[in-house]
């Protein structure tokens, strides 16, 4: 669900270049489905806001930010600089600042390149969709059940 109080914090800020804005409002709408709050410039910043201001925000008091990776979100100068600092609190000790999400072939950046990304390239809408959700969850979900003993003999 969406916070109506821009002072709260909100689970993920979503940053996204504008040409990847259907992406971005998928990935909003999804995480709000499954009970997370979301900031994203598309519905929460409004005509007279210092968006820059609201950028800063939204950057310092996310549990997470959430990069939508594409060859334009890449190549953007505006894009690069709010990956570079939510990344930089990532570096400073934020547990999974940054979460990139590849909605489009590319390939990231030397800096991003270490992080593992949520990746919904050439994939169904329901398969995006748990990807996406098992991607941004707190814990891994390993399996509860032995996956057998790989040196059995195989009859």
């Amino acid at each position: 669900m969406a916070t109506n109080d821009p002072t709260q914090p909100v689970d993920f800020f979503i940053t996204y270049n504008r040409n990847d804005a259907d992406w971005a409002t998928w990935i909003a709408e999804t995480l709000e489905a499954a009970g997370y709050t979301t900031a994203i410039q598309a519905w929460d910043f409004r005509p007279g806001d210092n968006f820059m201001a609201a950028m800063d925000h939204a950057l310092k008091t996310c549990r997470h930010a959430l990069g939508v990776l594409s060859p334009d979100y890449l190549t953007s100068v505006f894009t690069r600089a709010e990956w570079t600092a939510a990344y930089r609190e990532t570096l400073l000790g934020k547990t999974r600042g940054f979460i990139p999400v590849r909605v489009a072939a590319c390939d990231v950046t030397p800096l991003l390149g270490p992080l593992v990304y949520i990746d919904l390239v050439d994939v169904e809408e329901g398969e995006a969709r748990s990807r996406l959700l098992a991607g941004v969850a707190d814990s891994t979900g390993r399996p509860r059940r032995s996956s057998g003993f790989p040196g059995a003999s195989r009859r």
